[in-house]
């Protein structure tokens, strides 16, 4: 007979060994007693991982309208679209997922989390009718679809249908990609699992990092990849390292470049953010930041500001600036705040993209903000 063990068994072992705090965590966010969940029938999974119910409006019926004492019970079995818990079924098969590699049962990926997708969720969630499905339990969407439709107010099935139009029939598969990914963060965040481990994940960013010479510890960052070059030659000249993020970067490229850092003996970071001139770029910068401070990183952070409207002409800005309120209430907010801190351009909601920068005063300004917060001597 043999002792080989299967998930099931390393799933006990798991949940022996984790913490009340993650116990309590896993049983609220995962079916830990749900049984294989590769196969189950449509009808289990969607029986196990039900959605919540919502009301299908009938068409208008001129012959036979509804009265107003009767109105349309949501409650009847033909009035109902549940679709299915999205978030719940996606951790739970990433929960079986990683202990089927643990015992041998699963191949790690080896590649980036969509090598995941297309591996195993995207053809389960096509298997069982879920990924065409316009109904879902949702949250937030991804970075992308909120700078198109620049309208938090809505809910998630009615941004996806704005994203489907956008992108000619990706917005289900998009939508589900992100749920996927926030679904690993989380597991990440909560210490059952590292991205390099059990799965093996690659990072599809490395080629946009630099890790210094000298001095690793200062960070040259930048949410352009467009600017890699110059991410090259700051960290050429100053023995430092450069992160070109293009948007906000993940906790996977992350990990890596913290266990890079940590290789050369880092624990505590000074990081030169250069973005655009606006509130997103703003928020990247603080956002990199943070994760960098988040217990599984565990680095000390100060964040200097790099951009300011003494990097760009006054041609420039006059001609280039762009109005940043045109947008929805809730991202007014943002604009208001971030002109409350930075003074938009001329105490208006304006911005200006960092690529119309003067280059040289941006290697001026590098400079200083090394002289400022490195330890001498600096030889610039």
């Amino acid at each position: 007979m043999s002792n080989r063990k299967n998930w099931m068994d390393v799933a006990q072992e798991v949940l022996g060994s984790i913490t009340s705090g993650q116990d309590e965590w896993l049983r609220r966010k995962v079916d830990v007693d749900c049984p294989d969940i590769r196969k189950m029938t449509t009808e289990e999974v969607k029986k196990r991982f039900p959605g919540r119910f919502k009301p299908v409006q009938k068409p208008p019926n001129p012959q036979n309208p509804p009265k107003p004492e009767n109105p349309q019970n949501p409650n009847e079995p033909n009035n109902q679209d549940a679709g299915v818990n999205d978030a719940r079924l996606i951790r739970t098969f990433i929960w079986q997922s990683y202990l089927m590699i643990k015992s041998d049962e699963l191949e790690p990926m080896k590649g980036n989390m969509r090598t995941f997708w297309y591996r195993e969720l995207g053809p389960f969630l096509k298997y069982h009718g879920l990924y065409e499905e316009d109904r879902f339990e949702g949250e937030k969407l991804p970075v992308e679809v909120a700078k198109i439709i620049e309208d938090d107010s809505r809910d998630d099935e009615a941004r996806v249908q704005e994203f489907e139009r956008a992108f000619k029939g990706q917005g289900r598969e998009l939508y589900l990609l992100d749920k996927m990914s926030k679904s690993f963060d989380e597991f990440v965040l909560n210490s059952f699992f590292r991205f390099k481990g059990e799965f093996e994940f690659q990072d599809p960013r490395e080629a946009f990092r630099i890790i210094g010479v000298k001095k690793p510890r200062y960070i040259f960052f930048t949410e352009k990849e467009g600017l890699f070059w110059f991410c090259k030659e700051i960290a050429k000249t100053y023995g430092i390292s450069a992160v070109a993020s293009h948007g906000e970067p993940g906790y996977l490229t992350m990990e890596y470049f913290s266990d890079a850092l940590k290789a050369k003996g880092v624990r505590n970071v000074e990081i030169g953010a250069l973005t655009d001139y606006d509130p997103w770029g703003y928020n990247i910068a603080r956002t990199f930041g943070k994760k960098m401070k988040t217990p599984i990183f565990g680095f000390g952070v100060n964040t200097t500001f790099l951009t300011t409207l003494d990097l760009f002409t006054p041609y420039t800005i006059e001609h280039k600036k762009r109005f940043l309120g045109n947008v929805s209430d809730s991202k007014l907010s943002q604009v208001e705040e971030w002109v409350d801190k930075t003074g938009g351009i001329n105490g208006e909601q304006y911005g200006i993209h960092v690529d119309n920068a003067e280059m040289d005063k941006v290697r001026d300004a590098i400079k200083n903000w090394l002289k400022q917060v490195g330890k001498k001597p600096w030889k610039l």
